[in-house]
């Protein structure tokens, strides 16, 4: 009998040493990772702390596009329920928008290269804060459906041009800290003007005993003051002239090679976006139970997630380099997104969502430096706006089918697995082709900025 007690003690000892020893371990990866996420916001805060003016001025202007992008993209279609619309007219002035944004990549990029990224960029602003006075017209379809279409069009031609001119204002390795940083930036405003939009017309409507279509109405005027200031910013930029070379020259077979595998990737991943991503508030609200309140707090917490990560991310990219970074996180934002319709209450699904989009998004800072420096300077906007027109088409078709696949039957589970399965695919194909583009040299070897 004491042979056996004194056989349980040992027992029991080693598995306490064995449980402190794992203890130890977890505890270790934990401090490991906070001390590398630390170490990343310290390496993007340090760049741009050093950063030039012109380097902050875009980066500034990247506030207020991110607030003028947060209502046209989340707060837009309350306001036209607001106001009445019927679903049928929201879808032609929603389809008329995607339209005119397909098209507008199809030569938005081309100008910015030949014409200069500044002024295309300045261009995009001007339409962009245009549409937003005219949605403060009376109700009208056609107006308000030119007024989608100008933001639209701005919108299209903001985002290629910026990442260029972002591209020619930093070092090659340094620009992830640069993209970073803005991306940061452009997210908080996002976020900002995502939540009061979708919460400040109801409590002015309380407050003011007002109706809710004003209230979305002095959202609307407060947006449209927000789209003015970025082209103050940018104005005070500065930008080489654009040679007369022809820009084909610079497509070669090796850069035509380059620009339809990442077409190609872009696109599968557009078209499984398209199944999930835009439904999922109709699914956390008709097949989970979420109130209006609850999906707009899992998206504030997401968007504020994102923020954060895309402060700390560009670092990693020193030790596995971008190509693998990037599979990585695209692979693995495949297994939260697969729980989502298994999850068993709305705190999970936010957790779930928030790792979803954090591990999707959070290496854009990281492809967006990778693309610019392994593309000829001279076809930055044209490259990425191609490259955005196959996943803008990609995506508007799998819209439309996904429509018929849900079938207003929004607890099923087999498009989570469509859209995993393409991502696995985009990403896979991406690693396989990328890994021998290499970028420009001294990328990963770089010191952290002081």
């Amino acid at each position: 009998m004491l042979r056996l007690i004194a056989s349980l003690i040992k027992t029991q000892s080693i598995r306490a040493t064995e449980d402190a020893v794992v203890s130890e371990k977890s505890a270790g990866v934990l401090t490991g990772l906070a001390r590398a996420g630390q170490d990343g916001a310290r390496a993007t805060a340090r760049y741009y702390a050093g950063a030039g003016k012109e380097e902050k001025r875009l980066v500034k202007a990247s506030f207020f596009t991110g607030i003028t992008s947060g209502v046209l993209w989340y707060v837009l279609i309350y306001y036209w329920a607001a106001l009445e619309f019927t679903s049928e007219q929201i879808g032609i002035m929603g389809g008329v928008g995607s339209a005119v944004a397909i098209t507008t990549y199809l030569f938005g990029g081309y100008l910015a290269d030949r014409l200069g990224r500044k002024k295309l960029f300045l261009v995009g602003l001007v339409c962009t804060a245009a549409g937003l006075i005219i949605f403060l017209s009376p109700k009208d379809l056609v107006v308000y459906t030119i007024a989608f279409g100008l933001t639209s069009l701005g919108g299209s031609l903001q985002w290629p041009a910026l990442t260029s001119l972002l591209a020619a204002k930093a070092s090659p390795s340094d620009m992830k800290y640069l993209y970073g940083m803005q991306m940061f930036v452009n997210q908080i405003g996002l976020t900002i003007a995502t939540f009061l939009g979708i919460f400040g017309p109801q409590h002015l409507k309380d407050l003011l005993d007002s109706t809710l279509a004003q209230g979305y109405t002095v959202v609307f005027i407060g947006t449209a003051i927000c789209a003015f200031v970025p082209i103050i910013y940018v104005l005070r930029v500065t930008e080489s002239e654009r040679s007369t070379e022809k820009l084909r020259v610079h497509f070669d077979k090796r850069m035509q090679k380059i620009l339809f595998m990442y077409c190609f990737q872009n696109a599968l991943i557009g078209f499984g976006a398209a199944l999930v991503i835009p439904w999922l508030p109709v699914i956390f609200n008709k097949a989970m139970g979420a109130s209006d309140s609850w999906v707009s707090m899992i998206l504030t917490v997401s968007n504020i997630v994102i923020a954060a990560g895309w402060f700390v991310v560009p670092w990693f990219a020193r030790f596995r380099g971008s190509v693998a970074l990037i599979t990585v996180c695209q692979i693995a934002s495949v297994v939260p997104m697969i729980l989502i319709p298994y999850s068993p209450t709305l705190i999970i699904v936010a957790l779930l969502y928030t790792s979803r989009s954090f591990l999707m998004l959070v290496p854009s800072p990281v492809l967006n430096a990778y693309v610019m420096n392994i593309v000829s300077e001279k076809i930055r906007a044209s490259f990425l706006s191609m490259t955005q027109l196959a996943w803008q088409i990609a995506y508007a078709g799998a819209y439309v089918i996904a429509g018929y696949l849900w079938a207003n039957d929004y607890s099923k589970v087999e498009p989570f697995f469509y859209a995993g399965a393409l991502y696995v695919v985009a990403s896979l194909i991406f690693y396989a082709y990328f890994r021998h583009v290499r970028e420009a040299e001294g990328i990963h070897s770089e010191t952290i900025p002081t």
